[in-house]
């Protein structure tokens, strides 16, 4: 009989074995591609075989510190793409760490590099996400699935049950063991309560899997299970119940103490931090160095011809962590004493209409790529408010400060789901700030690209809220 391991084992071989396939497609084309077409010097013919070895070499020294994910049961697609994206980045650094050290090759073959890299990354990643639909669906018809006992009646047990009665998971409950009383949906699977299970697991041999919420005066029956899971090639996973704050938490260690923070908080990742602050230093270093001089020159003259003034708008905001910044934007306001006081309005009187068109153009931004230059703002990310408005809404909104947790952006995830503009009412910036913390507790690179693209996309459709 084959266990799930064997299984679980020769899906990770099957998927990485049509990722080489693919791999050696890529480079068999692009390399007949620049030479017969393009007639570029890639490497000689002879060599040739050597450039796709260590090709290969690298894809699978990169594979084994960032495998698949798509064997796991539970993955999005941004798990998938920014795995593939960081074997990609490996395979490639290894491949130009080859070829510069054995000089196998008498030229360095930049333009080949690259090609290969844009062409394998997306192909990798359809590839890969090809698998896992193709798995979903193999488990939403019950094969390939893991069977699986629930212990426990706690509310993270339910949590756990839900999720896992999802068909495409894969996941089978077999039945749940608890005592007192459960919610509807546990009670229809009940077996028996907790003493019972022991006696149950030794006379059934088709469990994959137990997750369980065992209170701790039950320290007994824990240690009894999890010997008996050890001896029995069952994977034991203890659920702690942590509704200590009654939201997504997070979990780290101080040295061998386990401690739980009332949010995950992505960007607190060392790792994280610097992939956004180097993307954010690349991008507004190009559009301050082949956009910004002309655009400035072009603003600059007509706000000079239609509303006397500076060009620019400069006003104290707060950033992260509470921190106050001066932020630039071009003058889209005639000069006026209530700037730092008074939210722009649809038909505000203080607009000028060259000024209207930047502020629905999303142009008046512009000058804010100085603060991401400079390292006070992210293209992504909460609103900077004024401070009179942080004061204010810092005691009529419950959690309003916890947007100030992340670099304030450009652009956010309120901004492109319909929180943008004038708030008028407080459940206007209720929803603003909702916003702003899913992003803070569900920061992704990918997250950051889909909100700069919807940006962009509202920029050229029009935005009745954009005023």
């Amino acid at each position: 009989m084959v266990s799930d391991f064997d299984k679980d084992n020769t899906l990770k071989w099957f998927i990485m074995t049509i990722d080489v396939v693919l791999l050696v497609c890529v480079v068999s084309f692009t390399y007949y591609f620049e030479v017969s077409v393009l007639g570029l010097k890639v490497t000689s013919v002879e060599n040739f075989p050597a450039l796709l070895a260590t090709y290969v070499f690298s894809f699978l020294a990169s594979y084994s510190i960032y495998p698949s994910v798509v064997p796991q049961r539970i993955v999005s697609s941004e798990d998938i793409a920014k795995r593939v994206t960081t074997t990609s980045l490996l395979m490639f650094l290894f491949v130009s760490l080859l070829i510069l050290l054995t000089r196998f090759s008498p030229v360095f073959p930049r333009t080949f590099l690259l090609a290969t890299f844009f062409i394998f990354t997306p192909l990798l990643f359809l590839g890969r996400l090809t698998v896992r639909k193709a798995l979903m669906n193999m488990r939403s018809n019950k094969k390939n699935q893991k069977r699986v006992l629930l212990v426990g009646a706690d509310d993270a047990i339910v949590d756990l049950y839900r999720t896992m009665c999802t068909p495409s998971y894969g996941y089978n409950i077999i039945g749940v063991f608890y005592d007192g009383v459960a919610a509807p949906e546990l009670v229809e699977k009940r077996i028996g309560g907790l003493n019972d299970l022991y006696t149950w697991l030794a006379s059934h041999t088709n469990v994959n899997e137990i997750y369980g919420y065992i209170p701790k005066e039950n320290q007994g029956l824990i240690n009894l299970i999890s010997k008996y899971c050890d001896n029995h090639l069952i994977r034991f996973y203890y659920v702690p119940s942590l509704d200590v704050f009654g939201n997504k938490l997070s979990l780290s260690f101080v040295g061998d103490v386990p401690i739980v923070a009332k949010r995950e908080e992505p960007l607190a990742n060392p790792v994280n931090k610097m992939l956004k602050r180097s993307f954010d230093f690349i991008c507004s270093t190009l559009v301050l160095i082949f956009i910004f001089p002309w655009l400035y020159a072009i603003v600059a003259i007509i706000i000079k011809i239609v509303s006397p003034g500076p060009v620019f708008f400069k006003q104290e905001r707060t950033g992260l962590d509470g921190k106050i910044f001066m932020c630039y934007k071009f003058r889209t306001m005639k000069v006026n004493n209530d700037a730092d006081k008074v939210q722009a309005t649809k038909d505000d009187p203080r607009k000028y209409p060259f000024g209207n068109f930047m502020r629905k153009t999303n142009i008046d931004e512009i000058p804010q790529f100085i603060n991401v230059w400079k390292g006070e703002m992210s293209m992504v990310g909460p609103r900077p408010h004024m401070l009179l408005h942080t004061e204010e809404y810092s005691k009529l909104v419950n959690r309003f400060m916890v947007r100030h947790l992340a670099k304030p952006g450009i652009t956010g995830l309120a901004q492109v789901t319909g929180f943008r503009g004038e708030t008028k009412y407080i459940d206007q910036m209720e929803g603003r700030v909702r916003k702003d913390i899913e992003y803070i507790e569900n920061w992704t690179f990918f997250l950051d690209i889909k909100i700069m693209v919807k940006t962009i996309t509202n920029m050229f459709g029009g935005e009745k809220n954009a005023y």
